[in-house]
């Protein structure tokens, strides 16, 4: 299974929704020949988390699926990361023990229900 690229997703959502590029870029504030070279990854330089919050939002698509995609960490993410000195340790031993994003966020609803 081939994992969708950024730019492939945005394609898709666009079909899906039934906006034109040109229409999509004047929304979002980027010209239509880079939004075209991003759809069709020959744009290396990918778009930054505002333009991808507009896009997500006129897409009616997962912000953050999309930064993923873009190999992007939104601000409040990483600010919260760097105001947590304990945070960069807790996340490499949850890489290393292999727990994933669903696991712990089971854990968080299990940790809610006990308050």
């Amino acid at each position: 299974m081939t994992t969708e690229t950024f730019g492939e997703r945005i394609r898709r959502k666009r079909g899906e929704q039934k906006i034109g590029l040109r229409q999509t870029a004047g929304k979002v504030g980027i010209s239509p020949t880079f939004l075209s070279r991003v759809e069709t990854n020959v744009e290396k330089a990918i778009p930054g988390e505002e333009v991808i919050r507009k896009l997500a939002d006129i897409l009616d698509d997962d912000f953050d699926e999309l930064m993923a995609l873009a190999g992007r960490i939104s601000a409040e993410v990483s600010n919260y990361v760097k105001s947590d000195p304990g945070m960069p340790e807790f996340l490499r031993q949850a890489r290393e023990r292999n727990i994933s994003a669903e696991k712990l966020m089971e854990l968080l609803d299990k940790t809610k229900d006990e308050d």
